[in-house]
């Protein structure tokens, strides 16, 4: 789906720009680019961890899912990049095993893009983040009657997928249950779906999203999550512009559906809202799309 057609002028202040770099600009000198420039290959190659919905959905030979969506747009916005050369740059996808693998590609430069990855203190040291698109916290798959809280799981073994945010936040917040490590997310999903854990600890989003296909008389508790964390891309330094090009895109993308766009509203919310297995509100998107919008740069509606 071409969601960006022309290029984008006065969406993003470029002081927000700015900002986002500067926060960033130690963790990315940290980068070390193994190949040539985006814009030499005509490949954006993007980090593709499993199939779990709703950032990842296997179709075909290729993926979709709400990553896509944004990565969609960061393709689109590179298209009408002034750096642009001869030839449409186009996605890639890099499939790996495990979140390990894929964010170790980001830090060597062996891929260009993540995008669905939740942001912790400990992970910007080596990665470079983009603005949000999602917003997650850390929950439970859990039997009903649990409600979740450390108390209810004490004794119980908690599925978790090895280095993730839930898997640390977990392990820092139950004191008296045993975490089981998965190395992917369909790992874990498996296990959950086979009777092997009662319990999967994991992100909010990606929980509700799979849970009527893997657990569906389970409950997704706390109430309130362990944790919030916001949702984004991570880029490494193999293309000049990279963390502005696609901060552009991710803004005018959260800015059209604030803004009503059929197109952007129908793509995102396939993944994510009315009708999709996670059924969010457009005011619950919007909301959050408007937030992130207004704390990194000028914003108001229609602008």
């Amino acid at each position: 789906m071409r969601l960006i057609k022309t290029a984008a002028t006065g969406l993003i202040a470029l002081s927000s720009i700015a900002l986002v770099t500067s926060q960033n600009a130690a963790s990315s000198s940290t980068h070390t680019a193994t190949s040539a420039s985006v814009y030499d290959t005509g490949k954006l190659r993007a980090v593709v961890i499993g199939d779990a919905l709703p950032m990842v959905e296997k179709n075909g030979d290729g993926y979709d899912g709400l990553s896509f969506v944004v990565l969609d747009a960061i393709r689109d916005q590179i298209n009408v990049s002034p750096l642009r050369k001869d030839k449409d740059v186009s996605i890639e996808p890099v499939a790996v095993n495990s979140p390990t693998e894929g964010l170790d590609k980001i830090r060597s430069g062996d891929a260009d893009i993540a995008c669905g990855v939740d942001f912790s203190w400990q992970r910007q040291r080596t990665l470079t983040y983009t603005l949000p698109f999602a917003m997650g916290g850390v929950r439970v798959l859990a039997p009903a009657g649990n409600d979740g809280t450390p108390e209810s799981l004490n004794g119980e073994t908690v599925g978790v997928v090895k280095d993730t945010l839930a898997s640390s936040v977990l392990a820092s917040s139950v004191d008296n249950a045993t975490l089981k490590f998965f190395d992917s997310p369909g790992d874990a999903l498996s296990a959950m779906k086979d009777g092997s854990i009662e319990f999967l600890g994991g992100n909010t989003l990606w929980l509700r999203a799979n849970q009527a296909a893997t657990a569906p008389d389970a409950a997704l508790v706390p109430t309130l999550p362990y944790a919030r964390s916001s949702i984004a891309c991570v880029v490494a330094d193999t293309t000049p512009k990279l963390l502005n090009i696609s901060n552009l895109a991710i803004g005018r993308l959260l800015s059209s559906y604030i803004n009503d766009n059929t197109e952007v509203r129908s793509a995102i919310n396939q993944w994510i809202g009315k009708g999709s297995s996670v059924g969010l509100s457009d005011d619950q998107i919007g909301s959050f799309f408007s937030i992130v919008l207004s704390t990194s740069a000028e914003f108001s509606k229609q602008s």
